[in-house]
């Protein structure tokens, strides 16, 4: 039997490509392609799928919340296909519950191991040579040292910082107004002994956050 697959991504050309591409292979069906986590959501309720596959940016919301929402012991593996570059923001996904990272500047085959590998019970986390799974592992060690410095909240707004994300940004990423984000990064700067986000930046690199 096929494995099942929902594929939820904004983009119509790419959902579209992605359908024909995996159906292409007997191994792989797709049972539903969303453009939006309202859609995602019954849909995944109701065919039950042996993986979904995400994209971070999904119009204006963001596929990690879908990934946060799929952390239910009987929920389906994830695995993120996103067009970013950014180390971050894969490891942020894997902290959200991401099983699988795969670009899609990748070869379509790197994507159909990946599922091969989540749906198995496993994993596909090493990306561009780097392995998420260890790199997300030193992230936590280094905000279990500064956990005696900052709030749980100001431990969050350091890592949309370290996103490079700026105050409006982080705000509607955690929920908050802007004034309250300013307030918190203004504590972080402060405890950590920084002045501004270059040198915060760079107190992070040093500890190879």
């Amino acid at each position: 039997m096929p494995l099942q697959i929902i594929i939820v991504d904004d983009h119509p050309l790419v959902t579209a490509g992605l359908e024909q591409l995996l159906t292409l292979d007997a191994d792989f069906a797709v049972a539903a392609t969303c453009q939006s986590i309202a859609e995602a959501l019954p849909a995944i309720e109701a065919s039950r799928p042996d993986v979904v596959i995400v994209d971070l940016k999904l119009r204006e919301e963001s596929g990690q919340k879908l990934l946060e929402m799929l952390q239910e012991p009987d929920s389906p593996p994830a695995i993120v296909l996103t067009a970013s570059e950014d180390e971050h923001d894969w490891l942020e996904a894997v902290r959200a519950g991401a099983r699988g990272v795969v670009l899609k500047a990748m070869a379509p085959a790197t994507l159909a191991s990946a599922i091969r590998a989540v749906a198995a019970g496993g994993t596909w986390l090493l990306v561009e040579g780097t392995d998420l799974a260890a790199r997300l592992e030193h992230r936590f060690e280094v905000e279990q040292r500064l956990a005696g410095q900052l709030t749980p909240r100001e431990l969050e707004v350091l890592r949309e910082l370290a996103g490079r994300r700026d105050n409006d940004e982080i705000a509607e990423r955690l929920g908050l107004a802007t004034g309250t984000v300013k307030l918190h990064v203004h504590h972080v700067y402060e405890k950590l002994g920084v002045r501004g986000r270059q040198e915060l930046l760079a107190y992070l690199a040093r500890r190879s956050y």
